[in-house]
């Protein structure tokens, strides 16, 4: 009788190491709505409303998202994530959608920084893992005014400006660019680094330009083990323009196996010091 009594203790002390193993993808479950909810390990808490798990996180923590299509613009930052560090981890590039910016940008503000997005005005290191980003092919769109961003093993769709305004970081991340456009501009980010990254795109990829902080200071480009699909003739992958720099410059650091696939020019000077 002793033995059994201990088989069931056991077998219940199993149970309920297998509920709490389920618990994450338990809050992965749609709601009556349809909306995929967000889970906060460290918190041991889902939420049906991406915006009530950034205004309940705090600065350092990690944020699961399920499969679905996410934004905060719109969103004010003051409250939900202005002063955090916060990591957002989605369920791979094909389940997990972030939106930046209007679905469309306005007309009226083509040409500004205002269709761009505020959601995360203020906060300190935002990261993005395992999920697809979509921009429009609008200028001045991306994430205004956040300290720094981290991409990770990403898919970036369409063009952006704005990403962190002291370092933006992207990793193992691919980039597709709209048609005869840049992927991006590295406009506000005064460090800017690319580590084992492919660019999609026919001819233009990196704008390496700024008219926001021209003549302020250095801004750096970290170019490494990445490779250019494009088939635009003529085109540099990274364009480079310090006319506006006054005693400032680009400095691009170009390191490991890079590789430039189809017709795209390529300048004799690939480094600076």
């Amino acid at each position: 009788m002793k033995q059994k009594s201990q088989n069931r203790f056991l077998a219940a002390l199993l149970a309920v190491a297998m509920m709490l193993q389920m618990l994450p993808m338990l809050a992965f479950a749609e709601d009556t709505t349809g909306t995929p909810v967000a889970w906060n390990k460290k918190k041991n808490k889902s939420y049906t409303s991406l915006v009530d798990a950034v205004r309940d996180a705090d600065s350092g923590d990690t944020i699961t998202l399920g499969k679905g299509n996410y934004t905060l613009y719109g969103t004010p930052s003051t409250g939900t994530t202005s002063g955090k560090d916060l990591t957002f981890v989605g369920q791979g590039t094909e389940e997990t959608a972030w939106n930046i910016g209007a679905e469309v940008p306005d007309p009226a503000n083509f040409g500004t920084e205002y269709n761009g997005d505020y959601s995360f005005d203020g906060a300190g290191t935002v990261t993005f893992k395992n999920m697809t980003l979509r921009s429009g092919n609008a200028n001045y769109l991306g994430f205004i005014r956040a300290n720094n961003t981290v991409v990770d093993n990403c898919v970036i769709n369409g063009k952006t400006f704005y990403w962190g305004y002291q370092s933006a970081e992207f990793i193992n991340t691919t980039f597709n660019a709209p048609n005869f456009d840049y992927a991006l501009w590295t406009y506000s980010s005064p460090t800017m680094t690319f580590d084992n990254c492919t660019f999609n795109a026919t001819g233009k990829v990196i704008n390496v330009y700024t008219d926001y902080s021209a003549g302020k200071h250095d801004i750096r480009v970290y170019f490494n083990n990445c490779t250019v699909n494009s088939y635009s003739f003529g085109k540099q992958a990274l364009n480079i323009n310090d006319s506006n720099m006054g005693n400032y410059k680009y400095r691009i650091h170009i390191s490991g196996n890079n590789s430039i696939n189809g017709s795209v020019y390529r300048d004799k000077v690939t480094c600076s010091r």
